[in-house]
């Protein structure tokens, strides 16, 4: 049976799934394929590139390590064309390119050792676009790209923006790859008491939540596929913490450690549940 992993977008809150891969890890599941979107498809190809435990600790590391100068460069000229409508972008993608490819150990997307896929969104029609081959960390850029803050990215004739737009969780994407077991990492955080402080970062909120309802029902309508072919969708529960500004960087070891501990906790659940129905005495 072919095992995914799917890992959502969720920008800064990405460190929960390098926690989360560590775990899985350790309790010996190993995915034949990664499908991810946005900082989903950035872990995805970070763990795709370098699948087993040492991958997964370098993952971590870059989180702890991670802040926001190293990915963004905010511009007074460009931020201010953008605003007069004289580009389509606020920030360049210098920093990240140059972050994501240090990071890689292959070029394109199709020499990873385990087969992976990015998940991107058509900036002119709204579908999702399934990138399997070309250069990686165009690929990355283009899944990644949010729109008004990042430029669209050009793959072969399209025009390619954040793939959260169209498939915020790639479940449906990956079982077009053929997979039949899924492990589901997401990026979920506790409710919001207030809104979030700025501009940039209200309008980043409001994405988020209009785009929340169209993953669930993704997952639903994968859980329910999967279970009319015989197979299994695995919804690994996040810790749900209080999610940080959009641009605070400074959580990514908290956060992983969190995820760590509670996906550690939810597979002790899974296993104590499935011996427990196999006892057929008291």
């Amino acid at each position: 049976m072919s095992v995914a992993f799917v890992l959502s977008g969720g920008g800064n809150l990405g460190a929960l799934q390098a926690g989360a891969l560590r775990a899985l890890v350790e309790a010996g599941i190993r995915p034949d394929l990664v499908v991810g979107t946005s900082v989903g498809a950035i872990n995805g190809a970070f763990f795709a590139c370098r699948p087993g435990l040492e991958g997964c600790w370098a993952l971590e590391d870059g989180w702890r390590r991670l802040r926001r100068r190293d990915l963004f460069r905010f511009r007074l000229g460009l931020a201010l064309g953008g605003f007069l409508g004289l580009g389509d972008h606020l920030v360049g993608t210098g920093r990240l390119r140059a972050w994501i490819e240090e990071h890689l150990t292959v070029r394109r997307v199709e020499d990873t050792p385990v087969r992976f896929a990015a998940v991107a969104t058509d900036a002119l029609r709204g579908d999702p676009v399934v990138l399997t081959e070309g250069d990686l960390a165009s690929a990355l850029l283009a899944s990644s790209a949010i729109p008004g803050i990042f430029p669209p990215v050009r793959v072969g004739d399209r025009w390619l923006v954040d793939g959260s737009l169209a498939a915020g969780t790639p479940v449906l994407e990956a079982l077009a790859l053929g997979a039949r077991e899924v492990y589901v990492l997401t990026t979920q955080t506790a409710p919001r008491r207030r809104p979030p402080r700025g501009a940039i970062a209200m309008a980043m909120n409001s994405v988020s939540l209009t785009t929340s309802r169209l993953q669930r029902e993704q997952v639903a309508a994968a859980a329910r596929d999967l279970e009319a072919r015989g197979g299994r969708l695995h919804l690994v529960p996040s810790p749900a913490p209080e999610a940080p500004s959009p641009f605070d960087f400074r959580q990514g070891g908290r956060l992983a450690d969190l995820a760590y501990a509670r996906t550690r906790a939810w597979l002790a659940e899974e296993v104590g549940a499935h011996c427990g129905a196999g006892r057929s005495g008291p």
